[in-house]
């Protein structure tokens, strides 16, 4: 791709739907003008995201679709390879203080958790546990 008016990435047109425009508050046409031609201006991140998705499903390289979308590679990846923090389990430091953004009271387990936390903090700088 040499310059941002050709046709990107693709030899074949790629229809993103058939007969909805709208799904979740993105526009789908203009993911598909995205997908198939230039991106349009005023594209939400939901609509550049879901460009990415649907260019990376049909092959086309991370750095492609990044200088294409005008977006940072590392949000030209899929969803399902992006690393995503488990959720905050009760009984874990993480999760009393879910419980406190939440403006709820900590349950045993989590009040037990971050007690230990706050010790293990205390005494080596570190709240995090050593490996076994």
């Amino acid at each position: 791709m040499s310059d941002l008016t050709s046709r990107p990435v693709l030899d074949s047109y790629i229809p993103v739907a058939t007969t909805e425009t709208y799904r979740g508050g993105v526009d789908l046409i203009a993911v598909e003008r995205a997908v198939n031609d230039v991106p349009p201006a005023g594209m939400t991140a939901d609509e550049k995201l879901m460009a990415a998705r649907i260019l990376a499903d049909h092959g086309v390289a991370l750095n492609m679709i990044a200088r294409h979308l005008r977006i940072p590679q590392r949000l030209a990846r899929p969803a399902e390879a992006k690393h995503l923090p488990e959720p905050a389990g009760c009984g874990t430091d993480r999760g009393y203080h879910r419980h406190l953004r939440r403006s709820e009271t900590p349950c045993t387990a989590c009040r037990s958790a971050h007690a230990a936390a706050d010790r293990r903090y205390r005494l080596t700088g570190s709240s995090r546990e050593l490996a076994a």
